[in-house]
């Protein structure tokens, strides 16, 4: 018997989150009696009999107090770009939690927000698993880089600027992961394009690295009749409908909602198209208003069943990233059988095939993409071929057995399991 525990500060309302509670799902659907799998939150978790969260409310207190402290830090340093930092450097006691269990190995997830520190990482004395959700485990404070040419996760963190806080910090956090992480570890990347960074950064160039994606439900994430799908969500049939969207609405940039608003001014036929967009609806939307297009905001989507119909509702969905280390609403798409067109980064190229199951475009040419768009909605033939190359995708890559498989051959390998 195998005993695995997961840890991630959630289970939902982030992507990391769903992520995280999809992998631990598919593990424990797969039929192998070998296996025992456990997913504990820092946060508040849809609770299961494999899943449970902080229950006791000091503890949930000091969860929060911990998270609000360290934000508040963040906001302090005045970190001079629109990324995530983390610095994880309040106690949590985590490691004896942990070390106290009767498991075999811990996966860790998206464990930030104070949900362990760096140091106590370094104490776990079980074969650590670490999906890498984001850069921060080969970083120092940061989530993803601010650009291109942001190479210090290669080359080192120096200080350039004498009385720059964040920069002394920035070595102060990077310094620490590397004194620190001398443990057993084992890493997941959900795409290529991580395993690349891992493999070139300085705090992960030495560590075995595999390649899973992100699992996804295959039987739930369906191809649904497109006149019963608009029907239910109250959208027009006599229209090409375009689909965008994001957990955050568009707040984060990674996203490219605005690049998405610099397409939209190159479509063609704006009274014959819809822009349907989902997410937490905020202030940053507000920039889809003016765009001369029928706007239509469905907010946050609670449940996948529903999620299943908005994607099967739309003629293709857009994604216009930045940055994606796998890019998990691609990948639903793809499974509705809705064409994915997006830029050609990250992990976006392990799920779209350009021209076979939908488009990748030139990074960050906003006039390709939308003459990209125009053309494909004038060929319905050809959006119904890259619609069924598209769930084909689905099936072959990110079902649960398949996925389920990888992890624990991966398990099994790392453990010696015969």
């Amino acid at each position: 018997m195998i005993r695995i525990l997961h840890l991630s500060n959630s289970d939902r309302n982030t992507g990391a989150g769903i992520a995280a509670r999809r992998i631990q799902s598919c593990i424990c659907d797969y039929e192998d009696a070998s296996i025992k799998s456990f997913l504990k939150t820092n946060n508040n978790c849809i609770e299961n009999k494999n899943t449970n969260s902080q229950k006791k409310s000091i503890s949930q207190f000091y969860n929060f107090f911990k998270k609000y402290l360290e934000r508040t830090i963040i906001k302090l340093i005045n970190y001079d770009d629109n990324v995530f930092h983390s610095l994880s450097v309040l106690p949590s006691l985590k490691h004896n939690e942990i070390n106290n269990l009767d498991i075999d190995l811990v996966h860790l997830h998206w464990v930030q927000h104070e949900t362990i520190s760096i140091e106590e990482i370094g104490k776990i004395k079980y074969p650590i698993v670490w999906t890498l959700h984001d850069c921060w485990p080969f970083s120092a404070t940061e989530h993803y880089q601010k650009d291109n040419f942001d190479k210090r996760y290669i080359k080192g963190y120096n200080i350039k600027r004498k009385f720059s806080i964040s920069q002394y910090i920035d070595k102060f956090c990077f310094l620490r992961k590397q004194a620190s992480w001398r443990n057993n570890m084992f890493l997941i990347a959900p795409s290529k394009w991580m395993r690349d960074c891992a493999k070139d950064s300085i705090l992960m160039k030495d560590k075995q690295i595999l390649v899973i994606p992100n699992p996804l439900n295959t039987e739930v994430f369906r191809p649904i009749d497109k006149n019963y799908a608009r029907k239910s969500l109250k959208i027009r049939k006599n229209k090409k409908v375009i689909l965008f969207g994001s957990i955050d609405g568009g707040e984060d940039p990674r996203k490219g909602a605005d690049l998405l608003i610099e397409v939209l001014k190159f479509i063609n036929n704006k009274k014959n198209i819809q822009i349907i967009i989902f997410g937490k609806k905020n202030k940053h939307q507000d920039i889809f208003q003016n765009t001369n297009f029928e706007i239509l905001n469905l907010g946050k989507i609670n449940s996948n069943e529903r999620m299943a119909l908005v994607y099967s509702a739309a003629d293709i969905f857009v994604i216009p990233s930045r940055i994606e280390s796998f890019g998990q609403t691609a990948s639903e798409a793809q499974s509705c059988g809705t064409p994915v067109i997006g830029f050609d980064i990250g992990g976006l190229k392990d799920i779209v095939t350009h021209k076979k199951n939908g488009i990748l475009i030139e990074p960050f040419n906003t006039k390709k993409m939308a003459l990209a768009i125009n053309d494909l909605l004038k060929k319905d033939e050809k959006i119904l071929k890259l619609s069924k190359a598209s769930r084909e995708n689905a099936i072959d890559n990110w079902d649960y057995i398949k996925v389920a498989k990888s992890h624990i051959d991966y398990y099994k390998e790392i453990l010696n399991y015969e």
